[in-house]
């Protein structure tokens, strides 16, 4: 019996319309993740989205490519209407997106579910790190103490994460930092952003020279927040993770850092205590 895989129309999305917007919101909602609006609209301004359309034109499955410099890229946002999964509709969309960072001469990256690392081993993947959400319930709404408004210095804030990452993300973190619900903590050692989610704060990236600095970053970027919090946090953090538990958080569920072939990312990744996000690296 032939694939189902072959009859699935992948395409890339040539404007993310309010219409689209909210279809693309839907898969979100439907999936329980924790992206936005300003995050979809990301993709499109510096990515690639691709979708999967049923017979009605409804969008029923979803992928994103977002480049960081020339080297390598993101494949994120593997999304599929919950009443279609199992029909191979993940796989067609990341072949997809898969195939577009390829033709374009980037070295593909992803942050994958313990589930998802079964599948993108059969491409080649091979893991190059592991993480774990964690995640602290809604608290009573305190006075804000130690949280900043969103600094001026955007462009020194993107160079120490390029530094760290060892790719560029300029308008990305432009992004994030230009957000009205966004705020950054600055410290003599590094900077937390701490950015609002569909159903979280999400504090990411967190850099500092050492994870005493994560630390008090880390309490200062969740002092004053009433709602739901997430982090993704290398395993290899350790104090970082004790500090965590000390603040409320418990783990919510594991990521896989992967990279298919050599990995080009020469970065300094002693200074990442908090990654952006699995769907930005």
């Amino acid at each position: 019996m032939a694939s189902t895989e072959t009859a699935f129309a992948v395409k890339s999305l040539d404007a993310l319309t309010p219409a689209v917007q909210a279809e693309l919101d839907a898969l979100v909602l439907q999936s329980g993740w924790n992206q936005t609006p300003q995050d979809w609209a990301a993709f499109a301004r510096e990515g690639t989205i691709c979708v999967v359309r049923d017979a009605q034109g409804r969008i029923i499955a979803s992928g994103a490519v977002l480049p960081h410099g020339a080297k390598v890229a993101w494949i994120s946002m593997i999304l599929v209407a919950p009443d279609l999964r199992g029909q191979g509709l993940g796989r067609a969309v990341f072949t997809h997106c898969l195939g577009l960072l390829q033709a374009a001469g980037r070295t593909a990256y992803l942050d994958a579910t313990p589930d998802g690392e079964r599948l993108y081993r059969q491409f080649g993947f091979a893991p190059v790190d592991r993480l774990t959400r964690w995640q602290r319930e809604a608290v009573p709404e305190v006075v804000p103490a130690g949280r900043s408004a969103v600094s001026h210095d955007a462009q020194a804030l993107a160079a120490l994460d390029a530094q760290a990452l060892g790719a560029p993300r300029h308008a990305l973190l432009a992004d994030f930092l230009a957000r009205p619900d966004t705020t950054c903590v600055r410290g003599t050692q590094g900077f937390a952003i701490v950015r609002r989610g569909r159903l979280a704060h999400q504090i990411g990236p967190l850099l500092a020279l050492d994870q005493p600095s994560a630390a008090e970053l880390l309490g200062r970027a969740v002092s004053g927040l009433a709602g739901r919090v997430f982090i993704d946090v290398p395993d290899e953090r350790v104090q970082l993770g004790q500090a965590l538990r000390v603040a409320g958080f418990t783990p919510q569920r594991g990521f896989i850092r992967m990279v298919l072939g050599e990995q080009p990312l020469r970065g300094q990744n002693h200074f990442i205590h908090a990654i952006a996000g699995p769907e930005f690296g």
